[in-house]
């Protein structure tokens, strides 16, 4: 049953440990800009200009680390230089985000208009100003001998354990880039929730006029949430070009500035979420790149990271609607408020938008196996046209039907709370149960692939019973939980 040849190979790449590398290598430079949105978005002043940042300081990096040579000591040069990149980098991701807190918070222009400013800003110099160093519009590579940051190996006993083999192909020879940005998610959980500045950035976002009543300087706190987003913003750029690249190309970034703008909403407003979001946007990137070795338009996987923006744009709009139904109903209900009612209620319209979101990518999918049947029939042509489009059909109609039965709640988000919240919960269940069956289903194939022998049922059962478990389990932690045991505040709620 399971004995294609380009499907095994597939799903081996999938659960691979090369592919979950390439995964944590591409959800870098969407994680570090996505932090600095992050921050500046709970302080109120979202920074639109990440993607034009990125790009300054991806080329500064190239431009500096190549031309230090003639500054430093050839006896120290080497292992200082991409250093000496990173710094000037990040540098001028703080002057990019200085120049537009000047320009908002002291001019008070349009925060909006004054990020698209600096994108151009950003995409138009970095050209023309290589165009001056080298002559050439589109890259810099063979006219300025740039860098790399360096890669941190992992010490190799670590390859002869059993189970930690594993890991140590996912993690060793990763860049310190990589590294950076992951421990970064435990320095902004840490910023943000554990010091006094982090609780004065929270609270002038929520309200500024109520912080600045207490004494907290409103204005100083965004200048600083704007200063730390380019500095992140910085980081995510010399990732581009000095990570796994040596040269600056144009426009490099290819939208991953706005991809983390709308990445913190998919992950709830904090670090850790905000972590989890761009790991599933890096899934995504990696897989559109895996799904684009098949014989297929490359326009079509291309989509997907930019179909999941912009559904967690939408996430935000509803999301956004329904903090201001929150903030009226606490200011109307004083102490009876229920803080873990609502809070259930904004967790799970987020999994439910969630859920809709990955069914439009099993769309584009199927969009993919009717316009070009040839690029799945495999290596083997196991597969006919025929097949290929029926199974495109199968993968069509599933999707809208989790579309369907996941729309009501993004539309209402409310009524998740109200007395459908049973039907919250069948249609979360139903479309984790898919989702997650699939998943362990491949995982299980990959498995027997490697040699641990499993019959076909066995691998359907067990994959269609923990898909069901964890789907569940899922709901239930997310906030369904509260929900059920705490049906009778739908009244209230309605009311």
């Amino acid at each position: 049953m399971f004995d294609d040849m380009l499907f095994q190979n597939v799903v081996d790449g999938i659960f691979s440990a090369a592919f979950l590398a390439s995964m944590l290598r591409v959800t870098t430079p969407i994680l570090l800009p996505s932090l600095g949105a992050l921050i500046s978005d709970r302080a109120g002043v979202i920074n639109i200009g990440l993607e034009g940042t990125m790009l300054a300081s991806a080329f500064t990096g190239v431009v500096f680390s190549a031309k230090a040579t003639e500054w430093i000591s050839p006896a120290i040069s080497d292992p200082m230089l991409p250093w000496v990149g990173l710094l000037m980098g990040v540098l001028v991701g703080l002057l990019m985000a200085l120049l537009l807190a000047f320009f908002h918070l002291q001019l008070k222009a349009n925060l909006i208009l004054s990020g698209i400013a600096l994108n151009i800003l950003g995409s138009s110099a970095t050209v023309a100003i290589m165009y001056e160093l080298t002559g050439d519009r589109g890259n810099t590579k063979g006219n300025l001998a740039s860098f790399k940051m360096p890669f941190v190996q992992l010490p190799e006993f670590l390859a002869d354990i059993p189970i930690l083999s594993f890991f140590f192909k996912i993690f060793d020879n990763q860049s310190v880039m990589t590294w950076i940005a992951f421990f970064s998610v435990a320095f902004v959980w840490w910023f943000m929730y554990r010091t006094p500045v982090g609780t004065h950035l929270r609270a002038v976002g929520e309200n500024p006029d109520a912080a600045a009543s207490v004494g907290i300087r409103v204005q100083r706190i965004r200048y600083l949430a704007l200063l730390m987003s380019g500095v992140f913003a910085g980081l995510g750029g010399i990732h581009m070009s000095m990570g796994y690249l040596a040269f600056f190309q144009k426009d490099m970034t290819s939208g991953r500035g706005f991809i983390a703008l709308a990445t913190p909403y998919l992950g709830g407003g904090n670090p850790i979420g905000t972590g989890f979001a761009s790991l599933i946007f890096g899934f995504f990137d990696a897989i559109s790149t895996r799904i684009g070795s098949l014989e297929i338009p490359s326009q079509l996987p291309q989509m997907v990271p930019f179909v999941a923006t912009v559904m967690a744009l939408v996430i935000y709009a509803l999301q956004s609607q329904l903090t201001s139904r929150v903030r009226t109903l606490r200011s109307a209900e004083g102490e009876e408020f229920d803080v873990n009612f609502w809070g259930s209620i904004r967790r799970l319209s987020v999994l439910h938008m969630f859920l809709a979101m990955l069914a439009i990518i099993g769309i584009i999918i199927a969009v993919s196996m009717f316009s070009a049947p040839d690029g799945f029939k495999g290596a083997g042509e196991n597969l006919s046209t025929g097949k290929v489009v029926s199974h495109g059909v199968a993968i069509a109609l599933v999707s809208l039907a989790l579309i369907v039965i996941n729309l009501p709640f993004m539309l209402n988000v409310e009524r998740i709370g109200h007395w459908r919240w049973w039907y919250s919960a069948g249609a979360s269940v139903l479309s984790l149960w898919i989702y997650l069956s699939v998943f362990f289903i491949l995982f299980l194939i990959a498995i027997d692939g490697q040699g641990v022998e499993m019959a076909d049922t066995l691998i359907i059962v067990l994959g269609l019973a923990l898909g069901l478990i964890s789907g569940a389990l899922i709901w239930l932690r997310l906030g369904g939980q509260y929900l059920t045991h705490n049906h009778h505040l739908a009244a209230v709620a309605a009311a």
